[in-house]
């Protein structure tokens, strides 16, 4: 930039040159003064500024010159990285449900089965409905005895629960012979049942009912109403020698009685064990295919509402 001024300096001096009125180069002097003694005297002549010397120094200084600069403005490239997120607001993350799954449940209508040594034990989570009841009914082969028991909550861990009592219980039965457990739930949620083997060695099949699922089996399932002083009797045909089993659940406070008949009018069995409100069940194991009158009372004699199920089991 210096530079560049300098010869912009100098372009300005050569016009200036140009444009000056011809005049002699040099302007003759008159002779020197002398002295009184004939002598010249020595001094210097002085010089006039020629209107290059002006021009040099009126000139202005040259727009060029050096001045401070701004330093540019950069610009980043793009680049391939995604741009930050923007602070927004996280949605709140809800904790996982504990609802059970279909997997992981024994369900009314379905059956299982398994192998049981002496003091082993099987459990089975179900989802338990309020004054619902469920139906648990075991057959033992060989000389294997069971024991059921019906647990609140998710009891799968441990199937003999320490310091807990069983809202349900059953170990009735001789050895190789059927157990029937009747859980009737006080809330809704989770409830776990218990097969354990109580002595000998054997295999088992598990059936699961409710009163009003249908399942396999099921040959009445119904709600029917007493008259004060009346009963109900129903007729009933098993499936070779396989059980019966009927269950009878009053919808109030009735007190209800079952009774299984034969085909004569023969009692053969009978539940009255529960008190009012109560579910009465009963079972029996026929020696082939037999005709059976199951007979719902009220055992006061009084008026009842009920739901009725009977299954003849295949």
């Amino acid at each position: 930039m210096r530079r560049i001024a300098l010869l912009l300096i100098l372009t300005g001096l050569v016009v200036g040159c140009d444009n000056a009125p011809s005049q002699p180069i040099a302007t003759l002097l008159p002779p020197a003064p002398t002295t009184d003694d004939g002598q010249q005297t020595t001094a210097e002549p002085s010089i006039a500024p020629t209107s290059t010397d002006a021009a040099l120094a009126t000139l202005p200084t040259s727009p060029t010159a050096d001045t401070p600069t701004e330093a540019p403005t950069l610009t980043p490239l793009p680049t391939d990285e995604p741009p930050p997120a923007s602070p927004t607001a996280e949605a709140p993350v809800e904790p996982p449900t504990s609802e059970p799954t279909a997997v992981s449940l024994f369900a009314p209508g379905q059956q299982d089965g398994a192998s049981l040594a002496a003091g082993n034990s099987l459990a089975y989570l179900i989802d338990g409905r309020r004054f619902q009841p469920v139906i648990l009914f075991v057959e033992p082969t060989n000389e294997l005895d069971v024991a059921l028991a019906a647990y609140v909550g998710d009891q799968t861990g441990q199937t003999t629960p320490e310091g807990i009592t069983p809202p349900a219980a059953a170990d009735n039965a001789l050895a190789g012979r059927p157990e029937i457990l009747v859980l009737s739930p006080e809330s809704d949620g989770l409830h776990t049942l218990v097969v354990r083997a109580v002595a000998g060695d054997g295999s088992f099949a598990a059936h699961l009912f409710d009163l009003t699922t249908p399942a396999p089996g099921v040959a009445l399932q119904q709600p029917d109403v007493l008259a004060a002083g009346a009963e109900m009797v129903y007729e009933v045909t098993s499936r070779g020698a396989r059980p019966l089993i009927a269950v009878a659940d009053p919808t109030d406070q009735a007190d209800i009685a079952l009774d299984i008949l034969g085909a004569d009018g023969t009692l053969l069995t009978t539940a009255n064990f529960s008190g009012p409100g109560g579910v009465e069940t009963a079972y029996i194991l026929p020696l082939g295919t037999t005709t059976y009158q199951v007979k719902v009372r009220e055992a006061n004699g009084g008026a009842a509402a009920f739901q009725i199920l009977v299954v003849t089991l295949e």
